[in-house]
């Protein structure tokens, strides 16, 4: 069902829910947060920046293999969103897959934005 025609929800009105949920995340209230973007996955299904959120708030509550679930599922259609890589990097290190956490990081610690690759670079520094 098209959750979002059928509450007659406009695309504004979905921005004003995702940066609510935002707001939440800044404010350290991750499970009110993961509701919203949970809620938005319903009304806007398959938009990556959700599945991001929600796989980057798990990985906060240490809920790992959720995290990875979403995780996977933004790099299904953006394979190269380094953020994300580096969030299931971190994922999987947790969960003791260090082999490819650090192909993960190795990988990342060469991209352009060197916010994160400098973080991929101390983040496989700390596991080695």
């Amino acid at each position: 069902m098209d959750w979002q025609n059928y509450l007659e929800l406009s695309a504004d009105s979905i921005e004003d829910l995702r940066s609510v949920g935002y707001l939440y995340v800044k404010q350290g209230c991750f499970d009110i947060a993961l509701d919203f973007f949970n809620a938005l996955l319903v009304l806007n299904p398959g938009n990556s920046y959700d599945e991001s959120m929600i796989g980057a708030l798990y990985l906060e509550k240490g809920k790992y293999l959720e995290a990875l679930e979403h995780l996977d599922e933004v790099l299904k259609i953006d394979p190269n969103n380094y953020l994300v890589l580096l969030n299931k990097a971190k994922t999987l290190f947790s969960l003791g897959y260090r082999t490819e956490a650090i192909a993960i990081t190795k990988m990342i610690s060469n991209c352009p934005d060197k916010k994160l690759s400098s973080q991929a670079s101390a983040l496989m520094e700390a596991y080695l």
